[in-house]
């Protein structure tokens, strides 16, 4: 029986950190994934040119008994070499970011990670119109299962069936795991001098490698379950199809343990401008929509000022378990905060 209950308890670990159509181990993921930056690639710690917050919220399959539930708050704290020269002179920057990620029906499964986050830019010219960035990531995950509400196979008697009395044995070889967690990744970015009928607004190309390490993430005392690496790969275009409309194609590949996740998609960005107390003020509307391969369609809503982005995407589930969330999928809310006197809303990704 003992046996059997740890067969068990390693088949739900397993189900809790896995989708139906794909698997990308325990790791959290964000459709907004551009969004989330310092989750995407520690290197965009070096893009944001102003003092940045940034809070995303996740609520995945809410209406089925086994819901996902994840958070993270960014800070984004640009570094110059000169504050005089800005944006000029701004050659890298440091991030803090907290996210949680619950699962289960009584969310029992629960993780917590704090990063820090390093980077560096590369001025590839003169003009600052095209540079690489390389980022670091230190992090320090904890993961624990609340045994609160869970049913084991020890606890079921032959002749009164679940008996709540009974103290699994299982329970003596379950515990909390926290770990150190390594991650590095690089970015280019390309902006020519926008010129009148200027087709490229801007390129993009990032990767980034999570788990150099190989941390352990095991919940038992006496077994090792080490983190495979995580690779993304992330890369887009912005083109202008007129002074104040762009179109973006934006593209994440994610590949762990021999399973892929793959999106594809673009939005249409439109600049609403207006004359308020004596000043132009700009305000980036966009529309867009991404294929998560075999799992999902998202859709897109965003507006960006220059103090403020807030966001609103919805995953409409075209894998086989649309049969049976009744056509309840995934919603994810970003909101980001730019401490900026000048800088004006931009099209970056």
């Amino acid at each position: 029986m003992r046996k059997r209950g740890t067969i068990i308890f390693l088949l739900v670990v397993g189900w809790l950190g896995c989708s139906f159509d794909e698997v990308i181990a325990q790791d959290a993921v964000f459709s907004q994934f551009f969004n989330s930056t310092l989750y995407l690639n520690p290197a965009l710690a070096g893009m944001e040119q102003d003092l940045t917050v940034q809070m995303t919220h996740r609520s995945q399959w809410r209406n089925l008994r086994f819901p996902y539930v994840t958070n993270q708050f960014a800070v984004i704290m640009p570094y110059y070499r000169d504050k005089h020269a800005k944006p000029l002179g701004h050659i890298g920057g440091l991030g803090l970011s907290v996210y949680t990620d619950a699962a289960g029906e009584n969310n029992n499964f629960k993780t917590t990670g704090v990063n820090g986050s390093f980077a560096y830019n590369l001025p590839l010219n003169s003009a600052y119109t095209s540079q690489l960035s390389f980022g670091m990531q230190l992090g320090v995950i904890n993961k624990r299962i609340d045994p609160a509400g869970l049913q084991w196979g020890e606890q079921y008697d032959p002749f009164v069936g679940f008996d709540a009395s009974i103290v699994p044995s299982e329970l003596n070889n379950l515990e909390r795991t926290t770990f150190l967690d390594i991650s590095s990744g690089i970015f280019w970015y390309h902006s020519p001098v926008q010129e009148e009928k200027t087709i490229i607004n801007s390129l993009n190309a990032g990767l980034s490698v999570a788990h150099m390490n190989h941390p352990d993430e095991s919940l038992l005392n006496d077994d090792q379950s080490r983190l495979p690496l995580l690779y993304k790969f992330h890369g887009g275009a912005v083109f202008n199809l007129s002074p104040k409309a762009t179109v973006s194609a934006n593209v994440l590949s994610a590949y762990q343990d021999e399973e892929f996740q793959n999106n594809l998609g673009s939005y249409l960005g439109y600049r609403i401008s207006s004359v308020y107390d004596g000043r132009l003020r700009y305000v980036i509307a966009r529309l867009g929509g991404w294929y998560r391969f075999e799992d999902s369609f998202i859709f897109l809503t965003e507006f960006e000022t220059k103090l403020f982005k807030v966001a609103f995407s919805y995953d409409w589930n075209t894998s086989s378990l649309r049969y049976n969330d009744r056509g309840i999928g995934t919603y994810e809310v970003h909101l980001a905060l730019r401490f900026s006197d000048s800088s004006p809303p931009k099209s970056r990704y």
